[in-house]
């Protein structure tokens, strides 16, 4: 077993108590998934939705986990840029991909925040699941908004109201002026439409243009998931290329139900104007955001 610079107790997301390495784990040079924005502020691309990090003399904080194995390779990436504790591990929203890492990061944070709705929609989807032994949920919620001072910067996170779920929160770091937006944006690729977790996508077109007004053109935003050729970081210009992609694709199956068509009957490879954003040789994930808009118009 080898790992890079610092020994540092693995917990995995089998159990959260249990302080482990799995047999044969190694870590590799975790370097090249860490990339710096400004003022402290970065990003870790593992495997599941991107990890935004904040770290100072005075404060660090992550926003999302990922999945147990990436988790304790940020974590290890971390510890060699401080030797603090986590003081805030926030959960944008509650999808495995953002918080299967809980059990991992949880030993070495202080507190994890999120959304009231979020540890109400993660237990939800672990009883679904039948996982529910391998949750780690938020310990500190809001409402509507939370605000912390971290010394030299200052953390706010804000719920918009349901859009890709019921939970969705935007964390903005204020003085660097770079926003995580969790899953509120897929960049140029078809979004995860989580009907059982309270996603409404009329709505989400609407908190996109909220959020693209609340902040201006020298904000960084962090995405959930990006296409390779647009990146998971980028300007509020995205938003509202995020907006328009779900208008289009609420007008392609709304005027479907319209004429009394299935949602098989509508299933495309692409939707005009939107070529970058579907992958031709695998159509399934448009076809799935399809049956997903059908099935909410339905209702």
């Amino acid at each position: 077993m080898i790992i890079s610079r610092r020994s540092f107790i693995k917990t995995t997301g089998m159990a959260a108590t249990a302080s482990t390495f799995l047999p044969g784990f190694k870590f590799e040079d975790t370097s090249a998934l860490f990339t710096p924005i400004r003022r402290g502020t970065g990003t870790f691309e593992g495997r599941g939705g991107t990890i935004g990090w904040f770290v100072s003399d005075e404060s660090l904080v992550l926003v999302d986990t990922q999945f147990p194995e990436s988790a304790a390779e940020c974590w290890e990436g971390i510890q060699e840029r401080t030797d603090r504790r986590i003081d805030f591990l926030i959960n944008s929203h509650h999808h495995g991909d953002h918080t299967a890492g809980n059990p991992t990061l949880a030993p070495h944070a202080q507190v994890i925040v999120a959304h009231e709705n979020v540890p109400v929609l993660q237990k939800a989807a672990a009883e679904r699941r039948e996982n529910q032994e391998d949750q780690v949920y938020a310990d500190t919620i809001f409402e509507s908004e939370w605000r912390q001072n971290l010394g030299d910067e200052t953390v706010r996170m804000k719920w918009y109201g349901p859009a890709h779920t019921g939970g969705d929160s935007v964390t903005h770091f204020e003085n660097a002026d770079v926003a995580h937006l969790g899953d509120l944006v897929f960049n140029r690729v078809p979004a995860y439409i989580d009907l059982p977790g309270g996603s409404d996508t009329a709505n989400w077109i609407s908190v996109l243009e909220e959020i693209h007004n609340d902040f201006s053109d020298e904000t960084v935003f962090i995405y959930g998931h990006g296409n390779s050729a647009f990146g998971i970081t980028g300007t509020r210009a995205d938003l509202l290329e995020a907006r328009d992609f779900l208008t289009a694709l609420r007008e392609h199956v709304q005027n479907g139900i319209s004429q009394g068509k299935s949602a098989d009957e509508l299933l495309v490879n692409g939707l005009p104007g939107f070529d970058a954003w579907v992958d031709p040789n695998r159509p399934s994930t448009l076809h799935g955001r399809i049956r997903s808009v059908y099935m909410e118009l339905s209702k």
